[in-house]
């Protein structure tokens, strides 16, 4: 009898505890640090339930509905949810590796790639660069703390069970979007210019002096001048890292408001 009492008043408790689990969950599976496959899986469930755990005493859930439609929608909303906060963080880290890819084939690194071994695909060497600069850049300036803030936020804009889909989640989205593109630019701007004018400068030369064979020695010429260019906009890229990971809170709590209000 007192097992059944004790059961009957900690189901509750749990349905609520699962539902603040669901929207963590959708997060850290789309987050770009921790969506790897070195990562194991029960070391992904133990940091969610963990992140659970520190959230639950300030965040009151409600627990699920009688109906097994309505219990299952709210479930698929709160994951809907996660999954927004972890796409804005994911979609500025693909900015960065676009911006590495772009950098790469300009210095005729297209060919040369490397194993992931955290996608385990084969990804360019300056994408995967700068990626792992933008991860160690996030990681240094705390900003996976202002994410598990924003999971706290969210609960005061969007409460559980309480999405509303609207036309402007797709326009924030595309916002998104136009935005990966922008940073990928402003990071490969500087060795675009650099190669703008080395290749300018080779073209001349190789219709001053015909004997020379230009298509052979640009590579390492283009090279070592992309790298340099690298290295001279080192401070504007950890500049630019910085500005964007402090606009990400911004970002992704006009999510949570337009999936608030709907």
């Amino acid at each position: 009898m007192n097992t059944a009492h004790t059961l009957h008043l900690a189901l509750p408790q749990f349905q609520a505890f699962s539902i603040l689990l669901v929207r963590i969950a959708g997060i850290i599976s789309v987050f770009p640090i921790l969506n790897t496959r070195t990562i194991p899986m029960p070391v992904k469930a133990g940091l969610v339930t963990m992140l659970g755990l520190v959230l639950a005493p300030i965040i009151q859930l409600p627990s699920l509905p009688a109906d097994p439609v309505l219990a299952v929608a709210g479930i698929g909303s709160e994951f809907l949810i996660g999954l927004t906060i972890g796409l804005a963080v994911r979609l500025l880290f693909s900015g960065f590796q676009v911006a590495g890819d772009m950098i790469g084939t300009q210095m005729g690194f297209s060919a040369i790639q490397m194993i992931d071994p955290m996608s385990h695909q084969n990804a360019p060497i300056i994408a995967q660069f700068q990626l792992t600069l933008g991860s160690l850049v996030f990681l240094s300036l705390n900003a996976h703390l202002l994410v598990v803030h924003a999971i706290g936020m969210s609960y005061e804009f969007v409460p559980p069970f309480a999405a509303k889909l609207s036309d402007s989640i797709a326009m924030d989205i595309i916002h998104l979007a136009q935005n990966m593109l922008r940073v990928a630019l402003k990071m490969s701007a500087p060795v675009f210019a650099t190669l703008l004018i080395v290749n300018t400068v080779l073209a001349i030369m190789g219709r001053a002096v015909p004997q020379m064979n230009v298509f052979v020695q640009s590579f390492p010429i283009t090279i070592g001048a992309g790298l340099l260019a690298m290295s001279l906009a080192l401070p504007f890229t950890l500049g630019l890292f910085e500005k964007e990971f402090e606009m990400l809170v911004e970002t992704i709590l006009g999510l949570l408001k337009a999936l608030g209000h709907g």
